[in-house]
């Protein structure tokens, strides 16, 4: 029989998330043991006993890693037999404090920083960086409008890519599920370009020939992606890094589609996820940003 830990292997959290989860199983099984029951006959409301529990000693957050312990495991009892439903399914504690997202760049100024990123007027007389400028504008269109991460650009190959179709695959990650995204029409036209005309130049210059759509002679696509993002500030200020322009991708799709859509979008696993991501209105989020940050 499976054990638990090499359950969440396979679902590929980390080491350190796994630890967690086991741990917070564990005081699961303790209490449990104290009321003379477990977890595999436990009731809805003797649940709740246990997150009142909680409550005594824990804040919301710390409870709500505890609940998101507890699903995975009745997912795996679930799994083994033991169980035939998820008490846990759709808890929540609420009072968790949520996420304000400063500066976040509007869907008109993510696209303003793939029209604005040159390719033409840069080294001139230098064939190799003439065609890493045009490889660096096609990574700035995957950043602005499918919002992807380094390590997706890390294991994104040439089959992920579909021209005809216009949709790129983005494999899945540790953190992140698989999914397909849609290609604006100008970028399968810098896409057919960098397929046909530029990878082979910088192929030949670093001497990768790997099946790989970035080709790259380090183990770090940062190497990369850090001028990019370096540049991308010059033409908006607001730009910090990978995560806050994805984090802006998110919350304008969020705007557009409903969040089960989003979900898939981005990648996330749990809906949990893409739920921290909304804003309750504008309103509310300048009275956050001025409770912490107040204008002088």
């Amino acid at each position: 029989m499976k054990d638990y830990y090499t359950y969440l292997e396979e679902l590929q959290h980390s080491e350190r998330t796994i630890k967690t989860n086991v741990y917070n199983v564990d005081k699961l099984k303790q209490w449990c043991k104290s009321k003379r029951t477990n977890p595999e006959e436990l009731t809805y409301r003797q649940l709740l006993n246990y997150i009142t529990h909680l409550k005594t000693t824990n804040k919301p957050e710390t409870i709500n890693r505890h609940i998101w312990a507890i699903k995975h495991y009745c997912n795996y009892l679930i799994e083994q037999g033991y169980r035939t439903e998820n008490i846990a399914d759709d808890l929540k504690v609420r009072g968790e404090r949520k996420k304000v997202f400063h500066n976040l760049l509007i869907s008109d100024e993510l696209e303003d920083l793939f029209y604005s990123y040159e390719t033409d007027k840069i080294w001139k007389d230098n064939f190799y960086y003439r065609a890493t400028a045009k490889r660096n504008k096609v990574i700035v269109g995957l950043l602005v409008y499918q919002g992807l991460l380094s390590n997706n650009f890390k294991s994104l190959a040439l089959e992920h890519i579909d021209l005809r179709k216009g949709t790129v695959y983005i494999p899945s990650t540790r953190r992140n599920a698989y999914r397909t995204l849609e290609l604006k029409p100008w970028q399968i036209i810098e896409l057919k370009e960098y397929i046909e005309d530029v990878r082979p130049i910088i192929q030949d210059h670093i001497h990768t020939y790997d099946e790989k759509l970035f080709p790259i002679n380090t183990s770090q696509f940062s190497m990369i992606l850090h001028p990019i993002l370096k540049k991308l500030k010059t033409y908006n200020q607001k730009v910090t890094n990978n995560t806050h322009i994805r984090t802006s991708v998110i919350v304008n799709w969020l705007s557009q589609y409903n969040i089960r859509k989003v979900q898939q979008m981005a990648g996330h696993r749990y809906i949990s996820s893409t739920e921290s991501y909304k804003q309750d209105n504008l309103e509310s989020l300048h009275e956050a940003i001025n409770q912490f940050h107040p204008l002088g």
